[in-house]
C-alpha cells in the first residue's frame, strides 16, 4: 500500500476506480492463502499492511466459508456479526452484536463513543479479529462505525474482515473501500481442483466423470451446487465405487445434465407448499432470526399449528435452529429466494401483520413496505423518534424508499425534508442535497418550500458551493417567510461571505448588543471577533451559542455549526490543553445532539490542536483521517488542514511528501477557509527548507499582505515568527517592516496562547541582538506553560542563533539543546536540522549536544508521552482514562500503544503492563 502520509490529497481527491485495490485469486485455495496471511500480517499495531479486508461475492458464492477458512489458521482471538442474524434497521445492532455490548433502547447519545471504548478494552488483550458478515445488510449506524474502525485498525492490533454483496450499493461501503487500509478481495469461481473438493467435504467421495460437467455450471456459485448434490441425493441419483461418486444412469441424471432442474434453491423453494411457505415467508418478510412463537402470531394461529411446517423446513435444511432457539434462513440465499416467491399483495398483508410486533424503528420498515400513504409512514416515523434520535444515517436509509416514490402531499414532502436533514446530520451533503432538490418541484407549502431550502443552503454551504448558496439565500429573502427565519437566512449570508473570505474581516461589531442577533448571527460574530484579534470575548459569544443551540427557545436547525467554534477559540486564548477540554465537550453535544456531519470538522480540529502542542504524528493521523473522512463526505472546508498537513511534512523533514501534498493542492484547490492562506504558508516553510530564501521571502511577502489586508489578525499572530525568522534570513526588510508594523495592530493585552508568538516576532523584528536573546528566552517559557511547544521550539531557536550572533557560544549551545530536545519530543526533524545548520553558519558547531538518534528497538526507543502512557497502561488505567488524562484522543492513546508495543516487541497492552511494571529504573537521558 506504500506510505499512507505521502499524496494523500492526489489519492483522495478521485474515486476510487474498479479493481484499483482489489485482489482476484485464481482459486478457492489461493484465496484461502492470500486472506489468512493477510489477516497476519496486518494485526500487527502500527503495521504497514492493510489491517482491513472485504470479501466480495454474490449470494451463494462461498464468501461466509471464505471467512471460516480464513480465521482457522490465524492465531489470533476472534468475534463474528451476520447481518441477517439481527434486525434490520435497528441502530448499532451489527457493531453491538459483533463487541458483545448491549446499549439498550432507546440508542444512548454516546453509542459510538460506548462501542468505540469496547473495541479499545478487547484489543488490550492482545490480536483480535472481528468479522462482519453479509455487510451489504448492516444498519447504516453500525457501517458508519465500522469506518471508523477501521481507521483505528491502524493503531490496534485488530483486523477486520469483512463480507458484503457487490449490491446493493451501499454509501459506507463504498468509503471503507476506498480507504488506503483496505483490500477488496474478489471471490473467485470454483476451479477444478476446488470442486472436487467441495464435493468430498460435503459428501466425504470424489465425484466422478459423469457428475463433474452437471456441477461446473455452478462454479461460481457453491450453495446451488450443494443443493444440487443434496437433489440429487434425494432424488437416487447416485451411484458409489470405492470413494467415487457417479451419477447413476438414467432420466434424472439425463435431466440434470440437461439442466432441467434449473437452479436448486429456487427448485427447493417452489417445492414449499402450504404452512410450510406460509412459515418461510413471514420469516423472510420478518428479515430476522425469530421464534416459532413470534412467527405463529404474525400468522394469527397457535404455535403448536406451526409444528409440522417447521419441520419441513428444517428437514428441506431451507432453515434452521439458532443455539437461542430461533429459526433462522440456512442461508440468506434462501430467503431471497422466499423473498422473490412472494406475490407483491401478499408482501404488503404480511408486513402489515409484521409491524404489530416489531419495534419502533423495526416498526418503519414494514409500514413502508406494506405499501401505507405517506400519512402513515410519517406517524410511524414519529412514532421511532426516540429509537432514531441518534442515528440519523439509519432513519436516511430507511425513508429512502417512500421519498424516492415522491408524491405533493404535505406528509411526502414532510418525509422528504426529514430525509435529507437526517442524511445532512450524518454526514452526506451531496445525498441531503439531492433529496431536497427533488422535493422542491413537488412542494406547494411555502412553509415547507423555505425549509428544504434552508437544507439546500446547508449542504451547499458545507460542499463549498458559496455562490450557488448565495444566490439560494437571496431567492429565499424574497420568498414569503416570517421574520426570524428571514434573520436567520440573511445572518446566514454574513457567514457565508466571512467563510469564504470574500471581504476583509469588519473591524467593528455589525450591531451593538449580540444578543440581538439570531444564533446563526451571534455564530458569525464570535468567529468574527476570534479572526480580528479578541479571541477572549469571541470564546465567550461561542460557548453561549453553543449553549442556545437546539435548546427549546430557538429552531432546531439555527446555528447548526455552534458546536465546533469553541474549541477553535480556546485555542487562540489559552492554548491546546484548554482546547482540547472543550473539544471534549462540544463532542459530548455532538453525540447528544446527532450531529455526526460535525465528527469531520472535529477531526481536523484535533489535528489542529495536536499540531500547536507539538504532537506531530498525532496531529498528522488526525489530519490524513479527516482529509480522508472529508473528501468521501464532499466537506469543501479543508484548506486550514491541507496546508497544515503539508507543513507537518515539512518540519519532519519529509520535503517530497510536501511538494506531492501541495502541488496536488494546487491541481484541484478548493476555497480557502476564512480566506486564510494556509497553503501558501507551507509553500513557505518548504522553499526555506530547501534553502531558496529569497523566493521564500517573496512568497512570505505576498502570504502575510493576503492576510493582513483581510484583517485576519490572530492568524498573523500565530505565523509572524516563521515569516520574521525568513525575513531575517532573506535580509528582507520591507517584509521585517511590514511584520512589525501590523502586529502592532493587533488588541492589547496578548492571549496566553497568543503572547508567546508575538513576542518572539517583535523579538525578531527588532535590530537589539541582546534584547533578542532574552525575549525569545521568555517567549520559550511562555510556550512552555502554554503547552504551545512548536512555538518553545522555535523560541529557542531564535535564542540560539542570537546568542551565537552576539558571541556567546555556551549560550548558544544550551539554548540549542533547548531547541533540539523540544525537536524531538515533537518529532520535527527537518526543524531539527535547520537548528543546528543555522549554529554551524553563525559558527557554532554543537557536536555532542545535537539531537542523539533515538534507538529502533527497546525501552529507550520509546518518546517520552510513549513512555508515559506505558507507565499508565502499567497502573491499570484504561484507553479512554488515559486520554482523559493527557487530553488527548483515546485513537491518539492507541497510536501510542501502538508504537511501544512495536518498539519493545510485545502484543498486548496486558504485556506492556507487564513489562512497564518489571523494568528497571531508566538511565537519565
Amino acid at each position: 500500500m506504500g506510505d499512507k502520509s505521502a499524496g494523500h490529497r492526489t489519492a483522495s481527491r478521485s474515486s476510487r476506480l474498479p479493481g484499483v485495490n482489489d485482489v482476484r485469486p485464481n482459486n478457492r485455495r489461493s484465496l484461502d492463502t492470500f486472506l489468512t496471511a493477510a489477516l497476519i500480517r496486518g494485526l500487527g499495531a502500527g503495521t504497514a499492511h492493510p489491517p482491513v479486508l472485504v470479501v466480495t461475492g454474490e449470494a451463494g458464492a462461498g464468501k461466509s466459508r471464505a471467512l471460516r477458512e480464513a480465521l482457522a489458521s490465524v492465531p489470533a482471538a476472534s468475534r463474528r456479526a451476520a447481518s441477517t442474524e439481527i434486525p434490520r434497521g435497528t441502530p448499532y445492532k451489527v457493531v453491538s452484536a459483533l463487541l458483545g455490548l448491549d446499549l439498550g433502547r432507546p440508542v444512548p447519545a454516546d453509542a459510538e463513543e460506548r462501542l468505540l471504548a469496547r473495541l479499545d478494552d478487547l484489543c488490550a488483550a492482545g490480536p483480535l479479529v472481528l468479522v462482519v458478515d453479509d455487510a451489504h445488510e448492516a444498519d447504516s449506524a453500525s457501517l458508519a462505525l465500522l469506518n471508523m474502525m477501521a481507521s483505528a485498525a491502524r493503531d490496534l492490533p485488530l483486523a477486520l474482515l469483512v463480507a458484503r454483496r457487490p449490491r446493493p450499493e451501499r454509501d459506507h461501503l463504498v468509503r471503507l473501500l476506498r480507504a488506503p487500509s483496505v483490500r477488496e478481495v474478489v471471490l473467485p469461481p470454483l476451479d477444478d481442483i476446488d470442486l472436487d473438493a467441495l464435493v468430498h467435504e460435503h459428501t466425504g467421495r470424489w465425484p466422478g466423470r459423469r457428475l463433474r460437467p452437471v456441477l461446473a455450471p455452478h462454479r461460481d456459485n457453491a450453495l446451488r451446487m450443494l443443493t444440487l448434490l443434496d437433489g440429487l441425493a434425494d432424488a437416487g441419483a447416485f451411484t458409489t465405487t470405492g470413494d467415487v461418486l457417479e451419477l447413476r444412469p438414467g432420466s434424472t441424471a439425463e435431466e440434470v445434465a440437461r439442466g432441467g432442474l434449473g437452479d436448486p434453491v429456487a427448485t427447493t423453494v417452489s417445492a414449499l407448499h402450504g404452512p410450510a411457505r406460509d412459515a418461510a415467508r413471514i420469516l423472510a418478510v420478518l428479515g430476522r432470526p425469530a421464534t416459532v412463537e413470534e412467527i405463529a402470531a404474525v400468522a394469527g394461529v397457535a404455535a403448536v399449528a406451526l409444528v409440522e411446517p417447521v419441520q419441513v423446513l428444517l428437514d428441506r435444511a431451507v432453515a434452521v435452529f439458532e443455539p437461542g432457539g430461533r429459526l433462522v434462513f440456512a442461508h440468506d440465499s434462501y430467503r431471497d429466494a422466499v423473498e422473490l416467491d412472494i406475490p407483491g399483495p401478499l408482501a404488503r398483508v404480511l408486513h402489515t401483520a409484521a409491524a404489530r410486533y416489531e419495534e419502533p424503528a423495526g416498526r418503519v420498515r414494514h409500514v413502508i413496505a406494506s405499501g401505507a400513504p405517506a400519512e402513515d409512514v410519517l406517524l410511524a416515523v414519529q412514532g421511532a423518534e426516540a429509537d432514531l434520535a441518534h442515528a440519523p444515517a439509519v432513519e436516511a436509509d430507511l425513508l429512502a424508499g417512500p421519498v424516492a416514490a415522491g408524491g405533493s402531499s404535505r406528509a411526502a414532502v414532510e418525509l422528504a425534508i426529514r430525509r435529507s436533514r437526517a442524511l445532512a446530520r450524518s454526514g452526506r451533503p451531496s445525498r441531503a442535497e439531492t433529496v431536497a432538490r427533488t422535493a422542491l418541484d413537488h412542494a406547494t407549502d411555502p412553509v415547507q418550500t423555505v425549509e428544504l431550502s434552508r437544507v439546500l443552503i446547508f449542504t451547499l454551504t458545507l460542499r463549498g458551493r458559496v455562490p450557488e448558496a448565495l444566490a439560494l439565500v437571496d431567492a429565499s429573502l424574497d420568498a414569503p417567510v416570517s421574520g426570524h427565519v428571514r434573520d436567520i437566512i440573511g445572518q446566514h449570508r454574513a457567514q457565508l461571505v466571512q467563510l469564504a473570505g470574500l471581504q476583509p474581516l469588519l473591524l467593528s461589531p455589525p450591531v451593538a448588543d449580540p444578543r440581538e442577533l439570531t444564533l446563526t448571527g451571534l455564530v458569525t460574530e464570535a468567529v468574527r471577533l476570534s479572526l480580528i484579534g479578541h479571541p477572549t470575548v469571541a470564546l465567550e459569544l461561542a460557548w453561549e451559542a453553543s449553549r442556545q443551540h437546539m435548546s427549546a427557545e430557538v429552531d432546531p436547525y439555527e446555528g447548526a455549526s455552534s458546536d465546533l467554534w469553541p474549541p477553535f477559540v480556546e485555542l487562540h486564548v489559552e492554548g491546546p490543553r484548554a482546547a482540547w477540554s472543550a473539544m471534549q465537550d462540544v463532542a459530548r453535544l455532538r453525540e447528544d445532539r446527532s450531529a455526526q456531519w460535525q465528527s469531520v470538522p472535529h477531526q481536523l480540529l484535533r489535528g489542529s490542536i495536536d499540531l500547536a502542542a507539538g504532537r506531530l504524528a498525532d496531529a498528522a493521523a488526525a489530519f490524513d483521517a479527516g482529509l480522508e473522512s472529508a473528501d468521501w463526505a464532499g466537506l469543501a472546508w479543508t484548506s486550514m488542514s491541507e496546508g497544515a498537513r503539508a507543513l507537518i511534512d515539512v518540519l519532519r523533514g519529509d520535503l517530497e511528501a510536501a511538494d506531492t501534498r501541495l502541488r496536488a493542492w494546487h491541481s484541484a484547490p478548493a476555497p480557502l477557509q476564512f480566506g486564510i492562506p494556509q497553503p501558501q504558508r507551507a509553500e513557505v516553510a518548504l522553499l526555506e527548507a530547501r534553502r531558496r530564501y529569497r523566493e521564500a521571502s517573496r512568497l512570505a511577502g505576498e502570504v502575510w499582505r493576503t492576510a493582513a489586508h483581510r484583517n485576519l489578525l490572530t492568524w498573523l499572530a500565530t505565523v509572524a515568527p516563521e515569516l520574521a525568522r525568513i525575513a531575517r534570513r532573506a535580509a528582507d526588510e520591507e517584509l521585517r517592516a511590514m511584520i512589525d508594523r501590523d502586529l502592532a495592530r493587533l488588541p492589547r493585552p496578548l492571549t496566553p496562547a497568543l503572547a508567546p508568538t508575538v513576542h518572539l516576532a517583535e523579538a525578531l523584528t527588532g535590530t537589539d541582538a541582546d534584547g533578542t536573546v532574552q525575549r525569545a528566552c521568555a517567549a520559550a517559557e511562555d510556550a512552555h506553560r502554554t503547552g504551545l511547544h512548536l512555538a518553545e521550539l522555535a523560541a529557542w531557536e531564535e535564542a540560539a542563533v542570537a546568542a551565537a550572533e552576539v558571541g556567546d557560544r555556551t549560550l548558544a549551545r544550551e539554548y540549542a539543546r533547548h531547541a533540539l530536545r523540544c525537536a524531538e519530543e515533537t518529532g520535527a526533524t527537518g526543524a531539527a536540522t535547520r537548528v543546528t545548520g543555522r549554529l554551524r553558519a553563525a559558527g557554532v558547531r554543537l557536536g555532542a549536544t545535537a539531537a542523539r538518534r533515538r534507538p529502533a528497538t527497546g525501552w529507550q526507543a520509546l518518546t517520552p508521552t510513549e513512555t508515559l502512557v506505558a507507565d499508565l497502561v502499567a497502573s491499570g488505567r484504561t484507553g479512554p482514562e488515559i486520554a482523559r488524562d493527557l487530553n488527548v484522543s483515546t485513537r491518539t492513546v492507541q497510536t501510542h500503544v501502538s508504537h511501544a508495543l512495536a518498539k519493545l516487541g510485545l502484543a498486548s497492552r496486558i504485556e506492556l503492563a507487564a513489562a512497564a511494571r518489571a523494568r528497571p529504573d531508566p538511565p537519565p537521558r
